[in-house]
């Protein structure tokens, strides 16, 4: 891409909104807040251990699960991004790929923005929201990020060049084809939509066999290891039963997958507030998409509506019984994964609308209300734990436990109130020590002190991640798998029984889905784990966020390394 003075001074301007919610950190924790939820607590650790495995620790799969986690279970362990393994550690390791993710979704929309003559700024705008409302979309692959530059090729081109083969492949080998596979397909019916002249049909054979090809090269483990070895805990998945499944009732489903795509996350949430701005974004443009004359815009309105519709129809247990004979291995599949498309094509219909629209103090609205969602979603992070922990550290205490009820209870005057009264302070102190950045979430240094005691055996964690053991190279039973055996399920279980038959929520996470293998607790007062069913997976140590009464277990070290969240013990 030739980028002229104002090209670069704009493509400046709109990456800076990226950088926000890094520089906020920095500033004030010194470290860069993180989002944990499936990044640390997962992705992060495996790509731990994906990394030792190709400087050649072979064994340090074992790490995972009593050692019953196979290469073949490992989603990214063949993508090509993972040579950059070779010359960063863990840390750089993330943020590069965080960084190179935002950065891809950015140009590769303002690309596809442009070829639609729309305006550079308009097509930077929706460069900078499609990174946004992706933000965690992106954790496996490229997939995503690249999208709209899939999509820029259907429209644009009738041949292809060694350069956009060359991309292509190197898109599909770092991509799941199992988690992005419908974001891919959906990307031909939304071209036929924004295309008005006629097409080569060849050209969508050769870019689709590029994708798919190189994908199934990268991913074909995934699907050979598990079908040839004995049966995953993915077959005992019951969608219908889960935390989002649906019951019988055909409305509900219908009406729940059209909130959230109003609402992008639980309304009875406490960070609800960082999403009103994209909220009325999303309902301003479809309102203004309705009485649209604009022909593409129209179609991409019903695009989206058929796949909410589409959404709804998989989100009712209806499938199970869809899903018999050969198909019934696809009962482990989470169908809401064809969702994926939706912040593509609402991000066009977006830039599509703003562009079109005539009345100037309405695309000002427009203009403000897009600026404001991007800056409140990527502040959503940060901002949080940044005011826990000063509100915390500064205020008396009668006065912080009062702004926490309001906020949680969504009494923002009230909380705002509270938070700019000077009588709510006693003293004014800026440091933070938080457990949402990298190394804090990680506790390296407690962990050390941990790992020199147990050596090689093996832990289990309650009240903490046991993830958290695995990235400090502690051999661990529990922890958080796309894929493990269902006997590994089932023998686990014993561990947890009876705190799941006290707890209906747990016991239907666990039975019915299950990718956590944790020791759920419902009552930290009265713990009812079976550590000796721990101890015949190979567990010798239990690691604890508090202390545990039990006389299955022997202290060994009491707040370890001078911490106040980390209790050892060994099982007797």
């Amino acid at each position: 891409m030739n980028l002229s003075k104002s090209n670069y001074q704009t493509h400046i301007y709109f990456i800076s909104l990226i950088a926000i919610h890094y520089l906020v950190s920095i500033i004030c924790v010194g470290q860069i807040i993180v989002e944990p939820h499936d990044m640390l607590d997962t992705t992060v650790v495996i790509n731990h251990i994906v990394s030792k495995i190709y400087k050649g620790d072979i064994e340090s799969l074992n790490y995972f699960l009593s050692g019953e986690i196979k290469w073949y279970y490992l989603d990214q362990l063949f993508y090509p991004t993972n040579i950059l393994h070779y010359v960063l550690n863990d840390k750089l390791f993330y943020f590069t790929n965080d960084i190179l993710k935002k950065l891809f979704a950015y140009f590769s929309f303002y690309l596809l923005a442009k070829s639609l003559c729309i305006s550079r700024f308009n097509s930077a705008l929706g460069g900078i929201l499609y990174s946004t409302l992706v933000l965690h979309k992106m954790n496996m692959g490229l997939a995503i990020p690249f999208l709209p530059y899939i999509l820029y090729l259907l429209l644009n081109k009738d041949i292809l060049n060694k350069k956009h083969y060359f991309f292509l492949f190197l898109i599909g080998l770092n991509s799941s084809l199992i988690h992005d596979i419908f974001a891919f397909i959906f990307l031909i019916p939304l071209s036929f939509l924004l295309n008005n002249k006629k097409k080569n049909l060849r050209i969508y054979l050769q870019i689709f066999s590029i994708i798919f090809v190189s994908s199934i090269l990268s991913n074909i483990h995934l699907v050979i290891g598990p079908v040839l070895s004995d049966p995953i805990h993915r077959e005992a998945f019951n969608l219908a039963g889960n935390a989002w499944g649906a019951e019988n009732d055909i409305i509900l489903p219908f009406l729940e997958v059209f909130k959230n795509f109003f609402t992008h996350v639980n309304p009875k949430s406490a960070l609800f507030i960082f999403y009103i701005p994209l909220v009325s974004l999303t309902a301003l443009t479809f309102i203004l998409s309705l009485f649209s004359k604009q022909k593409n815009i129209r179609l991409i309105l019903f695009f989206i509506i058929f796949i909410l519709i589409l959404k709804s129809v998989v989100d009712h247990s209806i499938i199970d019984s869809i899903l018999i004979g050969i198909f019934d291995i696809l009962k482990g599949y989470n169908f809401q994964r064809l969702g994926k498309i939706i912040p593509l094509a609402l991000t066009l219909l977006f830039v599509l609308s703003i562009s079109n629209l005539k009345y100037k103090n309405l695309k000002k609205l427009l203009y403000f209300v897009s600026f404001l969602s991007i800056l409140s979603i990527q502040l959503k992070t940060p901002l949080p734990v940044i005011g826990h922990y000063f509100l915390k550290k500064n205020m008396h205490v009668e006065k912080f436990e009062e702004t926490k009820k309001s906020f949680f209870e969504k009494k923002y005057i009230q909380f705002f109130k509270i938070i700019f009264d000077k009588k709510s302070y006693s003293v004014m102190k800026t440091d933070i020590n938080n457990s949402r950045t990298f190394d804090g979430y990680f506790k390296f240094d407690d962990y050390a002190f941990i790992r020199n005691i147990v050596k090689k055996s093996r832990v289990m964690s309650v009240g903490l991640d046991p993830m958290v053991a695995v990235m400090n190279d502690i051999r661990v039973i529990d922890g958080y798998h796309n894929i493990y055996p269902l006997n590994y399920k089932i023998r686990f279980r014993k561990i947890i029984e009876r705190e799941l038959e006290k707890n209906i929520e747990l016991k239907n996470y666990y039975d019915n889905w299950g990718n956590r293998v944790y020791a759920f607790y419902t009552d930290k007062n009265n713990i009812m784990l079976n550590f000796q069913s721990a101890k015949t997976l190979g567990a010798n140590y239990v690691i604890s966020k508090f202390p545990i009464e039990n006389n299955d277990l022997k202290i060994v070290c009491y707040k370890c390394n001078n911490s106040n969240q980390l209790y050892l013990y060994k099982i007797l």
